[in-house]
């Protein structure tokens, strides 16, 4: 028995591999690493998985990656490399079954089902580092911000020096609103190697949730270096989180600009890339922001992708995408396809789809027709499930910026003024909440508050300038 152990092969982190040479084991323990730091090397790793024949790791790790991408292609690839694990399975571990049941379970669009498969091998074996990062994906694309934290807690318990680890550990703490943990852990992870990306941006998002602007713009600035061999969306996405902190600083020439160098064609094909694009746009829209012919160009992009539905998240933002386009045609499609995918939606999957996803979307359209009733009252019905839409905090805000804006300009003004004032205590720094709020008091006629508001954005603004010149930076 001893001899048959000795002869088993193992990865980089000690797990098992079934009939694996030290080809596949030197393809798996690269693409985990590739993965975990966000890279986009996996060229070579996909050749490899298609020419494997003996260990099923590899077309399994192989087919996660290709439904990580939402898209018909991804899943078609996906499904391919499943059936060739499947043959595989002779002499397979334990543990690569466990993966084989999740992919097939997220192949077939169980989501919840796969999602617990990798919480499984989480708990039993919290090495296998790709599981964990595949249960976080799944979790967070299902709003589950707990379960999010317990998986990097598991994986923190087993992998202490692991720099990875504690980026994705801090990430689950920032969604579960535990921000100065969050940020702690993040900085943990950077001690052991400033190169992770994921801890940089976890670290932004705990500053955005605080309204810490100034601080911001200098981490992400001063970490930025490290992101040229990210993969697409990594890159795009953390630049995109620099864009939201000038906005709030009233730099939003500069947020424009870093849309058109930054986050907006690196891969236009890509889900991720478009969500970002689509999020930036609409939130420089709402500061008043002249787009220009913006729009068009992604809705070229967005057109192709009516009935994919593989990931509601993107859903809404592809629909508002092309309202905001003036793609009236293709709106009134996908509206429709997405009430049928409503329609069809699983027992777990109903309230995504039928109490969130269209009362959302319609919402969306509402708004961009500049039906702003129609728009808040919609977007009202979909707002307290907007959590199982997935995504993150930050990413979510969007649709209560466009709400928010509906109600304001609709004269719905007691729901408005509520979010506000909420906006406020959470984000005091925000000059631009204390606008929205001086506008709304001096419509409903409490000019002393209105006035009040106006003078805290006045010396928010010239805080804003002054932090600008002291590190150099263009105002």
């Amino acid at each position: 028995m001893q001899i048959r152990e000795d002869r088993v092969a193992k990865d980089g982190q000690g797990l098992e591999l079934g009939n694996a040479d030290e080809g596949a084991v030197a393809a798996l323990d690269f693409v985990s690493q590739e993965w975990l730091g966000f890279g986009k090397r996996f060229a070579d790793f996909i050749a490899a998985a298609d020419a494997e024949e003996k260990c099923p790791m590899l077309p399994l790790v192989a087919a996660s990656l290709f439904l990580s991408m939402y898209s018909p292609e991804g899943h078609a690839a996906a499904t391919r490399h499943l059936a060739r694990a499947q043959q595989m399975t002779a002499g397979a571990s334990p543990r690569e079954f466990a993966w084989l049941g999740a992919i097939e379970f997220w192949v077939e669009g169980d989501t919840d089902r796969s999602l617990q498969q990798f919480r499984r091998i989480v708990a039993e074996w919290p090495r296998d580092l790709l599981a964990g990062k595949l249960a976080q994906l799944l979790a967070f694309n299902r709003g589950e911000a707990e379960t999010l934290l317990d998986v990097g807690e598991k994986l923190l318990a087993a992998n202490p020096d692991n720099r990875f680890v504690w980026g994705m550990y801090a990430f689950g703490l920032e969604e579960c609103n535990r921000l100065d943990e969050a940020e702690a852990a993040a900085r943990k992870g950077l001690a052991l190697d400033r190169n992770d990306p994921w801890a940089h941006h976890a670290i932004a998002h705990c500053l955005e949730a605080r309204g810490h602007m100034v601080e911001g713009v200098a981490f992400l600035n001063s970490m930025s270096d490290t992101w040229s061999d990210c993969n697409s969306f990594m890159q795009t996405h953390n630049w995109w989180h620099l864009a939201l902190f000038l906005i709030d600083l009233d730099r939003t020439e500069e947020a424009l600009a870093l849309h058109d160098e930054r986050v907006w064609g690196v891969w236009k094909e890509f889900c991720e890339d478009q969500a970002n694009a689509v999020s930036l746009l609409a939130r420089l829209e709402l500061r008043g922001v002249d787009v220009g012919g913006r729009w068009a160009d992604l809705a070229t992009y967005l057109k192709p992708r009516l009935h994919e539905h593989l990931s509601a998240f993107h859903d809404v933002h592809y629909l508002y995408g092309l309202a905001r386009a003036g793609e009236r045609s293709a709106v009134i499609e996908m509206l429709a396809s997405l009430e049928d995918r409503a329609a069809r939606a699983k027992p777990f999957e109903r309230e995504l789809w039928a109490d969130c996803v269209v009362p959302l979307a319609h919402g969306l359209a509402a708004h961009a027709a500049g039906d702003m009733p129609a728009a808040a009252r919609l977007m009202g019905q979909a707002m307290p499930h907007l959590r199982c839409l997935g995504g993150s905090i930050a990413q979510r805000a969007l649709f209560g910026a466009i709400h928010l804006d509906a109600l304001s300009r609709a004269g719905w003004n007691d729901a408005a003024l509520a979010i506000l004032q909420a906006d406020e205590h959470e984000r005091p720094g925000v000059a631009s909440t204390k606008r929205a709020l001086a506008a709304l008091y001096h419509r409903i006629g409490r000019t002393e508050q209105a006035l009040a508001a106006e003078y805290q954005a006045e010396q928010l603004a010239r805080h804003y300038r002054e932090a600008a010149n002291r590190t150099g930076e263009a105002a």
